[in-house]
C-alpha cells in the first residue's frame, strides 16, 4: 500500500522510483501511425455491423 507521511524532504515515497522505458520500434511505429491516420468508426444502418473508416490525413 502507497500513503503519504510527513517528512522534511519535498517528496517522499515507500516505493521506488524507475525511470521511464524507452518505446519499443514496434510502438514508436504504432504512434506515428495514429498521429498520421484518421480513424473513425459508425454502424452500417443496412446490417448493423460497426465499421472502421481509415484515412491518412
Amino acid at each position: 500500500m502507497n500513503y503519504a507521511r510527513i517528512s522534511d524532504q519535498p517528496f517522499v515515497t515507500s516505493k521506488d522510483l524507475t525511470v521511464r522505458k524507452p518505446l519499443s520500434k514496434e510502438a514508436k511505429a504504432r504512434r506515428e501511425y495514429f498521429k498520421t491516420h484518421k480513424i473513425s468508426f459508425g454502424v452500417n444502418p443496412l446490417t448493423q455491423r460497426p465499421e472502421a473508416i481509415i484515412t491518412k490525413e
